[in-house]
């Protein structure tokens, strides 16, 4: 029994077969030549009515296997099928390129937010490492930092290996800048084949200033996979290169902004912004705050004897010492000419104390080689404790430290003095009837005239004894 369907592809073959029918019938006589066309005709009614349901049974068949060779199959299809397969592999390199792309954009979008985020140069190689660790899948990542007068030359300052990170002060790695320098050398991004791999190197330009050098260093692709376009991959590096750069370019800024060139120590202004920070800290919290308050002895001996080029080196290295004694969460600032302050938070006037006078030693311990001259430095410390009631700005706080700054000035220097060990100033000397009274200086020298000189400067002594 046919189904519906195929019993409507029967209805147009139905009136052929019909009128072979009444042909056959018609032409039927006795004689040979009727009988003989009767019977071809009813042949041909017959094969066609044969051939109609044959095609009606297979319909469905017939149209699959024609639209299989319009889409291309068969044996009449070797062209078309080749044309398809190059358009399926110029999509597949399309999307492979767009994802390529869209994890670019993604990584230069995390290495932005890290230079919005930090200003600290450590955190911000090592999050930058990470982010292009998980982009490029390199088996080796080197930053170098450009160093020298000449910014001529190139220091390790971060290093990844596979998931590993080491991120230290520069010249702690030993590691040898090899395509690295010849990207510098050559102003430009080099991409060179390697045993194993592709090794690569991109300038960190910023400001058109030369930061350093990212080098990257990539392993064989698996079999089967394309290798990397060396074009391809300079133009990445570059891209992110330059991104790097703006993010290391920017602990630079911040430090000249708020770092003291000569001393490294924090500015004036940024003693300003911190100290009204922690001392609204210390009337929310209650925790203590210490100031000390620091001044080189005879500073302008120092210049006038043997120049300001000495007493600069004088300076930075006191400052150099003070950095290398205090704690990690205090915090120092030249506040002016040879003056230096030091913000203790959490710390109390005994702690404050027996902390200057650790750096009172640390910068009296060893002279200071200026050239040729070695020059012997102390200092004075003048110590105080915030008192919330007593001083309410930043002013008044540096007052109460300055004033026992004074004091150690007045009882001989070297010293610090606080308000555990105050010292009153020694009244004026009683002049005899008749007689004006001697003047200050020729106490001073009368009283240093008694201490051994040292022959190494005649000329500082003879100095000192006049101050």
């Amino acid at each position: 029994m046919l189904r519906r369907p195929r019993l409507q592809h029967l209805a147009p073959l139905s009136a052929p077969v019909a009128l072979l029918g009444l042909a056959t019938y018609a032409s039927w006589t006795p004689d040979v030549a009727g009988r003989t066309v009767t019977a071809a005709l009813a042949s041909l009614g017959a094969a066609t009515a044969i051939t109609a349901f044959a095609f009606a049974l297979d319909a469905a068949r017939v149209r699959r296997a024609f639209a299989h060779l319009r889409r291309g199959g068969g044996a009449f299809a070797l062209i078309d099928s080749g044309r398809v397969q190059r358009r399926e592999q110029q999509q597949h390199e399309t999307v492979t390129q767009l994802r390529r792309q869209v994890e670019q954009l993604s990584a230069i979008r995390d290495l932005a937010l890290i230079a919005n985020d930090d200003v600290s140069l450590e955190p911000i190689l090592e999050r930058a490492l990470a982010v292009l660790g998980g982009l490029l899948d390199a088996r080796e990542i080197v930053i170098f930092l450009a160093d020298g007068p000449e910014r001529d030359a190139l220091v390790a300052v971060a290093h990844r290996v596979g998931e590993r990170t080491r991120v230290s002060a520069p010249g702690d790695l030993a590691l040898e800048p090899r395509e690295a320098r010849r990207a510098l050398d050559a102003r430009r991004t080099v991409v060179e084949p390697a045993r194993g791999g592709l090794r690569a190197a991109a300038l960190l330009v910023a400001e058109g200033e030369v930061m350093g050098a990212l080098e990257v260093r990539l392993a064989s692709p698996p079999a089967g996979t394309p290798a990397p376009d060396p074009l391809e991959l300079a133009r990445m590096l570059e891209g992110l290169a330059k991104h790097i750069a703006l993010a290391i370019r920017k602990p630079a800024l911040y430090d000249r902004a708020v770092v003291d060139g000569l001393t490294g120590l924090y500015t004036k202004r940024h003693f300003q912004e911190m100290a009204q920070q922690l001392m609204a800290q210390r009337r929310r919290l209650g925790t203590p705050l210490s100031m000390i308050i620091i001044d080189v002895d005879h500073f302008k001996r120092v210049n006038d004897v043997h120049g300001h080029v000495a007493g600069d080196a004088v300076l930075a290295e006191v400052a150099r010492r003070v950095r290398g004694a205090i704690r990690g969460y205090d915090q120092a600032f030249r506040y002016g000419g040879e003056e230096l302050i030091i913000l203790a938070p959490d710390t109390t006037l005994e702690d404050a104390a027996a902390l200057a006078e650790r750096l009172r030693k640390k910068i009296r311990q060893a002279p200071v080689k200026a050239g040729e001259a070695e020059i012997a430095v102390t200092a004075s410390f003048g110590v105080a404790e915030l008192d919330p009631d007593a001083m309410k700005d930043a002013g008044a706080f540096i007052e109460a430290a300055d004033q026992h700054l004074y004091a150690a000035k007045r009882n001989g220097r070297d010293q610090v003095r606080s308000a555990l060990n105050p010292v009153e100033p020694a009244p004026a000397p009683e002049a005899p009837a008749g007689e004006d009274a001697p003047p200050v200086t020729a106490s001073v020298k009368t009283k240093r005239a008694r201490r051994p000189r040292k022959k190494a400067e005649p000329a500082l002594d003879a100095v000192s004894e006049a101050a």
